[in-house]
């Protein structure tokens, strides 16, 4: 899958909106997850930031060995082996506990057993031709997180030996929410954290001013459509079709794909950004309202099952947000 540098995006429109660099600022950069972390903090005491990065390293690694679903021994591969009940590490188990009453609500528009389909559309790209209706069927036919089942609180047991998780759509969110309740445990001033297409911040810079971030325009990587301003530990998770995609035939097919069609998402949406006081809630409910659509996002919204509020960019650039961002979401001017 190709990647858009959504690090290097959140960077140069903070710089756009935050000012000159300050004195009290330390940051840093990881790899985990597939990704590009990116930890900035705001503290007088260098040693305390270099002591935080170095647990930032160390949770982001165990996360990490427990969620790909490349690495063998992980959670999740070892789980996609298996033909019957696994046991898992108990933040797994917490994790995909949450997973499954995500999609319950959203009935089934956020769904971890898309793995099928996401190989499936990987090595279509890798041979530049669509899947056959076939092979999405049988992909189909693995698909559905009502396949899942808990025989106790942490042995996940499977419906069909070959249904497969990916975590891919919510475990970022999983690892800022651990970021940053360690990160505001310690005596630090305030911090951000990038995570790909994840945002979090807390505390307070150094100038006193909020934290103000911009929503890339889906058309333009160097361009935003609007300001956040994001109030303390809040989450904010993006889903884009620019995110990540596979060109086939000359055409680009995003990675947000409907569980139900088996193929990319295709409801008049191109963005979709998430606020909320949890990441995993803010990481799986991007995804999920990009594949309901608009109305379908919205009537959820007015639900009020979850606390959060939205923004919706349309595939011809329409711009809508939702009520509770009123006062905290600024249109940029065309």
């Amino acid at each position: 899958m190709k990647k858009t540098a959504l690090l290097l995006t959140f960077c140069l429109l903070l710089g756009l909106f935050s000012g000159c660099a300050v004195k009290k600022e330390h940051a840093e950069t990881f790899f985990f997850m597939d990704t590009v972390i990116g930890v900035t903090l705001y503290t007088e005491e260098s040693k305390l930031a270099e002591e935080a990065f170095s647990k930032c390293s160390t949770i982001l690694s165990e996360l990490d060995a427990l969620w790909a679903r490349q690495q063998a021994e992980s959670d999740v591969a070892r789980w996609n082996a298996a033909t019957d009940a696994t046991a898992l590490n108990s933040r797994t188990a917490e994790l995909i506990h949450t997973a499954l009453e995500v999609s319950r609500a959203t009935n089934g528009a956020f769904d971890i057993t898309v793995a099928p389909l996401v190989e499936l559309w990987q090595s279509s790209g890798e041979r530049n031709q669509l899947p056959s209706e076939t092979a999405l069927s049988a992909a189909l036919a693995q698909v559905g997180y009502e396949k899942l089942s808990f025989v106790d609180s942490t042995t996940l047991a499977k419906a069909d030996p070959h249904v497969a998780m990916d975590l891919g759509g919510i475990g970022k969110g999983a690892a800022i929410d651990a970021l940053l309740a360690y990160l505001t445990s310690l005596r630090l001033d305030g911090g951000l954290i990038t995570f790909g297409s994840n945002v979090a911040v807390f505390g307070e810079k150094p100038n006193g001013q909020p934290f103000r971030i911009g929503l890339r325009d889906p058309q333009n990587a160097l361009a935003s459509v609007g300001i956040f301003q994001l109030r303390e530990k809040e989450i904010l998770s993006v889903s884009g079709d620019y995110e990540r995609y596979v060109t086939i035939g000359g055409k680009q097919y995003h990675h947000i794909l409907d569980c139900k069609t088996g193929y990319p998402a295709d409801q008049g949406l191109a963005s979709v950004a998430v606020i909320a006081s949890d990441g995993v809630l803010a990481d799986a409910l991007s995804t999920a309202l990009f594949v309901m659509g608009y109305d379908a996002a919205i009537k959820f919204y007015k639900s009020a099952l979850y606390d959060f509020e939205a923004v919706f960019i349309s595939g011809d650039g329409g711009l809508t947000w939702t009520d509770g961002l009123s006062d905290r979401f600024t249109a940029t001017e065309k």
